[in-house]
């Protein structure tokens, strides 16, 4: 009888002790490698689709890629001076993260290169019917280098809300009316 109850204590205690989640284990959201981000702004405003992906190296550091969708009608916002159609900007991010628990969160600057094509145009304004005329419309094809700021949140399900701005100088020259190209929005996304 004693011998059944010692192997009966043992299998108790082995059982209880498997079932604890221990905070070290693989499937805290801080050691997750991956990030998925939707741009939150820029999608309401109905202008763009802004999709992004990013591989979280360590604490300190990731890369990804951003593309970039414009759908929004020609004959919207033409007083602009440019309509951008569609971009892909690969990317790299250095965190400023104090605490050594986790990272890849917190104050980051972010090194892009921006592949995007588009239309630009001259305007005129009319006074007597108050509208535009627009003239002058091409296509072109270019390269913006720049830089970022911006600041990451991470919840432990494995949200994350980010917010951003930038700007790329062209270095093709390709179009005479656009200079370069502004990076930025509220971002929502998911890391896995």
């Amino acid at each position: 009888m004693r011998k059944i109850l010692i192997l009966l204590g043992l299998l108790v205690t082995t059982a209880g002790f498997s079932q604890i989640d221990y905070p070290e284990s693989s499937g805290s959201v801080f050691e997750k490698q991956h990030e998925i981000r939707l741009g939150a702004i820029r999608l309401l405003a109905g202008h763009s689709l802004d999709i992004g992906y990013e591989r979280i190296i360590d604490r300190n550091q990731g890369y990804g890629v951003n593309l970039l969708i414009g759908f929004a009608d020609e004959s919207e916002d033409r007083s602009e001076g440019f309509k951008q159609i569609i971009s892909v900007s690969p990317y790299y991010r250095f965190y400023f993260n104090k605490s050594q628990e986790y990272g890849a969160k917190g104050m980051f600057i972010e090194g892009f290169t921006d592949f995007y094509n588009g239309k630009s145009w001259d305007t005129v304004y009319t006074s007597w019917n108050n509208t535009y005329d627009y003239f002058n419309e091409e296509k072109y094809f270019e390269i913006a280098a720049g830089l970022a700021l911006g600041w990451k949140w991470v919840n432990t399900i494995g949200f994350t809300f980010e917010i951003k701005a930038g700007y790329g100088r062209n270095l093709l020259g390709n179009s005479e009316n656009v200079e370069g190209i502004f990076r930025g929005d509220f971002s929502i996304g998911y890391r896995f």
